[in-house]
Parts: structure tokens; C-alpha cells; sequence
């Protein structure tokens, strides 16, 4: 497996063909992925991280940011969006894009400090969903009850963004014309439900194969980063 690099641009800065590859990646992965709404989402972005080979320049993995502002219950509320996210399976086990996202958004946080901050995002798969107890001690929904303050930003957002699409009883975000996980990719087996946080994915969004996405909400705070992600930060943990 070669090494990647990542780095973050503009959207504005992207290539067509860039934005091409893109699109493949993603057709390698998802079913009914269609170009003009993968673009029209592309375009809703601000920034994108892309995973490079040092050597070749190749784009092997990506994901897309944006940052949503609210006042939750008095309080200014920042949030970092993440929309459509892939990595090649060869590089399944590389940190690169965890490393990267993880220092540009303390990077964001740190500009801000008077906000209070948090990632949102939508998980197609349990294999995102499982990223969360990685690098979190909190994270929400968890087999933990949520918090009335986390809840109410966690609905906030999700209906800013979706609007009609999120159901607030089940946090589930649904479109019959969006794309699915192909099989092979993020399934489901008797021998992955045996991690409980997996399992509680699968009740939470029992209809992920047909593309369902559970909203989730992490507070990007230091207090709530565990070891992983602090050692990723080097000494930005101290600041953020």
C-alpha cells in the first residue's frame, strides 16, 4: 500500500478532473450514484480533504466539508458538515484522512473558541458510525441517553439541512432518489453485530441498505477527545 498525503483546497480550487475521479471513487462503492447530484452536493461544499499518493499524485480517497452556524438556546453553535466521504479499500488502513480532518478542524475551532463547536454528520454505514468511539469518548446517538442540549443541536442542524428528510423520532435522514452502499462494501454479518456499537447502528438505521442515514453529532472539544486523537493533534491538543 502506498502512503497517502492529504491536504485540504477550496472546492473552487478543485480540477475537472479532479471532480471526475471523484465521481468514480464513488461509483466503485455506491449504487444509483448520479453525477449531477453528486456535483450539486459538491458544489454546497467549502472545502475538500483529498488523499494523494505521495509518488504519483493519484486521488485515492476524499471527503467534503462545510460549516453550518445557529444559536442553539442562546448559544452560537458552530458545526463542521460532512458530506460525501470514500477511500479506496487498499488504504482502509491508513490515517491519513483522519489525521488531516483532525488538524484542520482544530484549526477551525481554535478560531472561533467563543462557539460552541461540533461535527455533524450522516452515516450511510456502520463503518463511519464506528469511527466515533475511535476517536471520541461522546458521541451521539450511543447506547448513552443524549443530552437535551445535544439533542436540540443535533435536530437543529439536521433539519436546517434536510429539512422534511429527517425524522426526529427515528434521527433517521431519507431519500428515495439518493445512493446506497454496494453490496460487499458495509455489510451487516453475524460475526461484525457482535460489536455492540455495530449492532446499535443497525437497530438505530435497520434500513441503511436501502441508503437510510443515521444523523450523528460529536462536540469537537478536548474534554471529549480520547488518546487517539490527541496524539494526532501533536501539541494543538493542548490548544484547541
Amino acid at each position: 500500500m502506498a502512503a497517502l498525503r492529504g491536504e485540504v483546497i477550496l472546492r473552487t480550487a478543485l480540477t475537472d478532473d479532479d471532480i471526475l475521479r471523484m465521481y468514480n471513487l464513488m461509483l466503485g462503492y455506491f449504487a444509483d450514484v448520479d453525477r449531477a447530484q453528486f456535483e450539486g452536493d459538491l458544489r454546497e461544499k467549502t472545502w475538500v480533504i483529498q488523499l494523494r499518493d505521495f509518488e504519483t499524485g493519484f486521488i485515492h480517497g476524499f471527503t467534503t466539508l462545510c460549516l453550518m452556524e445557529d444559536v442553539v438556546q442562546g448559544l452560537p453553535v458552530r458545526a463542521v458538515f460532512s458530506g460525501d466521504t470514500i477511500i479506496e479499500r487498499p488504504y482502509w488502513g491508513s490515517f491519513a484522512l483522519e489525521r488531516t480532518w483532525i488538524q484542520f478542524i482544530s484549526a477551525q475551532v481554535q478560531a472561533a473558541p467563543q462557539c460552541r463547536w461540533f461535527w455533524f454528520l450522516i452515516c450511510k454505514g456502520y463503518r463511519t458510525y464506528s469511527y466515533l468511539p475511535v476517536y471520541f469518548q461522546r458521541y451521539y446517538p450511543s447506547p448513552l441517553p443524549t443530552p437535551s442540549f445535544e439533542q436540540t443541536v443535533l435536530d437543529t442542524l439536521a433539519f436546517s439541512r434536510f429539512g422534511a428528510r429527517y425524522d426526529q423520532q427515528s434521527g433517521i435522514i431519507r431519500s428515495a432518489n439518493d445512493y446506497r452502499l454496494l453490496p460487499g462494501v458495509g455489510d451487516i454479518t453475524a460475526l461484525v453485530r457482535l460489536d455492540p456499537r455495530i449492532a446499535f447502528f443497525e437497530e438505530k438505521n435497520p434500513g441503511w441498505v436501502d441508503g437510510d442515514e443515521l444523523a450523528c453529532l460529536v462536540e469537537l472539544h478536548p474534554d471529549n477527545y480520547r488518546p487517539t486523537t490527541l496524539r494526532m493533534l501533536g501539541h494543538q491538543g493542548a490548544l484547541c
